[in-house]
């Protein structure tokens, strides 16, 4: 297990059909979100790594989750720096019954944020096992349209860089996603053909502010297949 201490991350995880969900990043500035009984809340989070698994516990009020990330794979480089890791997340909730669901962490040699006036990071459980990864940047004074985009699929050891990657947001009049779209090309795909892309459709679970961040769970259709989506977005 990679050692998160000394590292820029993200770490979450979620199951749509109980509705329950977490997020913890740290790019110099920790923050924390935790999904449940309806809502999301902004936490604080606890970090501990031993061997091959790292447990990340939750606060949220009264509320406490504690989740172990065990690696399905090994940590895949995936370029700019960033490399990921796909989990079964066993969560414990406090006075409920445990689950085991997806996981992933995401973590960057170097800042992600260094020159960047906006930064995106989006992880999809996709089903089947497999795990969708997307980011963004934006030049200082820049607008959506203009970010640079690019995204990943992981299934199993292998994983697949999508050519164009195209990310459509929709905000609510406090500027916080309410709803995202991808449209993700691979590479040598026959444009004509509308099944070549893979696409996403998402709605908000509901998110949290802190500082120049906002991020927000959602709930992720993917080709039909429905999971628990992360969205964090950092603006200079």
């Amino acid at each position: 297990m990679t050692d998160l201490a000394r590292g820029f991350f993200v770490c979450g995880f979620g199951d749509a059909a109980t509705g329950i969900g977490g997020l913890a990043w740290d790019f110099g500035e920790p923050g924390a979100l935790l999904l449940g009984d309806g809502e999301v809340r902004s936490a604080t989070f606890a970090l501990e790594e031993g061997g091959a698994a790292a447990t990340l516990e939750l606060t949220a009020g009264d509320a406490t989750v504690e989740a172990t990330m065990s690696p399905r794979t090994a940590e895949l480089p995936l370029g700019d720096g960033l490399t990921v890791l796909v989990c079964v997340a066993d969560v414990s909730p406090k006075g409920s019954q445990a689950i085991r669901c997806a996981g992933q962490i995401s973590r960057w040699g170097a800042d992600p944020l260094e020159g960047a006036g906006t930064f995106r990071h989006l992880a999809i459980d996709a089903g089947e096992e497999a795990l969708l990864i997307a980011e963004s940047r934006g030049e200082p004074g820049g607008d959506h349209g203009e970010e640079r985009s690019t995204a990943w699929l992981i299934r199993g050891e292998d994983e697949t860089r999508f050519e164009d990657t195209f990310i459509s947001t929709q905000y609510d009049g406090g500027g916080d996603p309410t709803r995202f779209g991808l449209e993700l090309w691979p590479e040598e795909a026959e444009r004509a053909s509308r099944a070549a892309a893979t696409r996403v459709a998402a709605s908000s679970l509901g998110g949290v502010a802190l500082g120049n961040a906002w991020a927000g769970l959602f709930r992720c259709h993917t080709d039909g297949t429905e999971g628990i989506g992360s969205h964090l977005i950092w603006r200079a």
